[in-house]
């Protein structure tokens, strides 16, 4: 699962490379999100409501950005396996 969550997260973050504008609020909490991911694949503890963050930042992109959108699902659908 640990391989299939850096895959995740390198698509994720080639995607956010191709988006041409970012709101703030969503830039910053993609990062947070990246952050929060690279820790859980160091060994590190989960804040409790990262699927949740996840989740909100999905249906922000289900209409501008629907490649990203699916990215974050695919990220959800790994924690749940690893179950986070």
């Amino acid at each position: 699962m640990q391989k299939a969550l850096k895959q995740k997260l390198a698509d994720l973050q080639e995607a956010l490379s191709n988006i041409d504008h970012l709101d703030e609020d969503s830039a910053e909490l993609l990062s947070t999100l990246g952050e929060e991911i690279q820790r859980i694949q160091q060994g590190g503890t989960v804040t409790d409501n990262l699927s949740h963050k996840i989740e909100q930042e999905t249906i922000k992109f289900e209409g501008e950005h629907p490649q990203m959108s699916a990215i974050l699902r695919d990220i959800i659908d790994v924690l749940g396996k690893m179950g986070i």
